[in-house]
């Protein structure tokens, strides 16, 4: 379910610093290739009081992580980054703050959607293109949601505008009523949805880690200083289609989240076709985080 609110439930008062469009502007135009953390941040401060919709995960939602590798003997294998080997900039995650990534459907849609998000998220072969084939190990992750968890929503109305993806449509629905309810704020909040939806949906054609950087500023500024729990955005690798990814604080997924499950399978690629599963085995969560496999018999 979804709530929707303004910054000004975050703010004591309503204080805006600069133009909205000329801190966009500025931001667009930096060099990241020098990593200007600090002035992409206080950039980002700079905004102030824009409009932002929350999007709620209640106890019992199941979020799907997966990781290419096989033998992942630990609940810690299947969740986020370790800090101490978090050294580059993601969509949503600074080498200061590691995040969990996962992906989510909507309610009445099949988890097994998720399962395809996930791997072409985590998967470099799924990513090669129509020139690559081969094999690999792939291991999810069952997570249920314990306690509610707060995520900012990153979405426009002009972002996969074609899609097929009722999450999605919901969503950019609730941001067009949203618009109409704040009519004083409605520019500066369109300005900040256009831009920040852009940048986390574009595509890392370089692989350069700081093309990142101002989405992964922008989670780190909302999850450290206006209490959410996260962010979540629609999957560029699977094309905005099925579900949303979702990028999570370490705290969160410690007090906030449990691993139920755990399923290791293989992926197979031939050129454009993705066949997901064979040989399988499914993992229990013991009582010390470990991980318990048995194989699956079709």
């Amino acid at each position: 379910s979804f709530i929707y609110s303004i910054f000004p439930h975050f703010f004591p008062t309503y204080v805006i610093y600069m133009d909205k469009q000329a801190v966009i502007t500025r931001l667009s135009t930096l060099d990241l290739s020098r990593y200007p953390y600090f002035e992409i941040k206080e950039l980002i401060r700079e905004l102030g009081i824009v409009g932002l919709i929350k999007f709620t995960l209640h106890p019992g939602k199941i979020i799907t992580r997966a990781r290419c590798d096989g033998n992942l003997k630990k609940v810690s294998d299947l969740s986020y980054k370790p800090q101490q080997f978090n050294k580059t900039c993601q969509r949503a995650s600074t080498p200061i703050n590691t995040m969990f990534y996962g992906c989510i459907v909507p309610e009445e849609q099949s988890l097994q959607d998720t399962l395809y998000i996930s791997a072409v998220e985590s998967s470099s072969l799924i990513r090669g293109g129509t020139e690559t084939s081969g094999s690999e190990t792939i291991t999810y992750g069952k997570w249920e949601v314990t306690k509610d968890i707060n995520l900012l929503i990153i979405v426009h109305k002009d972002c996969f505008k074609d899609v097929q993806n009722s999450l999605l449509e919901e969503l950019k629905s609730t941001y067009d009523n949203f618009l109409e309810s704040c009519p004083d704020l409605a520019a500066d909040i369109d300005i900040f949805s256009k831009y920040f939806a852009g940048e986390f949906s574009k595509k890392n054609e370089s692989g350069a880690d700081y093309n990142y950087l101002i989405s992964a500023i922008l989670t780190e500024v909302v999850t450290t200083e206006h209490n959410f729990d996260g962010v979540m955005y629609p999957s560029v690798q699977a094309g905005g289609k099925y579900g949303f990814n979702v990028a999570i604080t370490p705290k969160s997924v410690d007090t906030k989240m449990k691993l139920v499950l755990a399923y290791e399978t293989h992926l197979i690629k031939n050129r454009d076709l993705v066949y997901i599963g064979g040989k399988s085995r499914g993992g229990t969560i013991l009582p010390d985080s470990t991980i318990f496999y048995e194989d699956i018999v079709e």
